[in-house]
């Protein structure tokens, strides 16, 4: 072989190093902004789990509350604390002291809501209040401890 092959043959090899090296160096830099994009992602992820999370506690707050000052029907604040307590933390939601709220939800669920509650006649609104009336003095003393607990309970792990 001669010395002129061989220097083009290690031209050669050299110009296809460089474009692998070149190559390499693209997907790497390709990667690293793939795992950037993913991070801000999910660091946007995050946060808006994080606010989610703030208005459930806040809104649990709120009902607590406004059932320690009687402005809401026990029923319908029962309701809601459940759908907020099974979407923040549906463990917390099984535990003893807030289990009634998830069993006046149980009792009502027949009751209609919104629209088909709006569509009801007279009388049948009255059977269903006499209904959520009753399921009210039942669980009474049990709903407002219940808020009571909400109002205490340290929600800081959920931040």
């Amino acid at each position: 072989m001669s010395e002129t092959t061989l220097y083009i043959l290690i031209a050669i090899n050299l110009i296809i190093v460089a474009g692998l090296a070149t190559y390499i160096l693209r997907l790497l830099k390709q990667q690293k902004q793939k795992r950037l994009d993913a991070e801000v992602k999910l660091q946007k992820i995050a946060a808006e789990v994080s606010k989610h999370r703030l208005h459930l506690i806040e809104s649990l707050q709120v009902i607590s509350r406004a059932i320690l000052n009687e402005d809401i029907p026990l029923t319908e604040a029962s309701i809601r604390c459940k759908v907020l307590l099974d979407n923040l933390d549906p463990v917390l939601a099984q535990s003893e002291t807030y289990l009634v709220f998830n069993e006046v939800f149980e009792q009502t669920k027949h009751i209609p809501r919104l629209t088909a509650w709006k569509a009801l006649k007279g009388p049948e609104k009255l059977e269903f209040m006499a209904h959520m009336e009753a399921l009210e003095s039942d669980y009474n003393d049990q709903l407002v401890t219940a808020a009571r607990s909400l109002l205490a309970q340290d929600f800081n792990r959920y931040h």
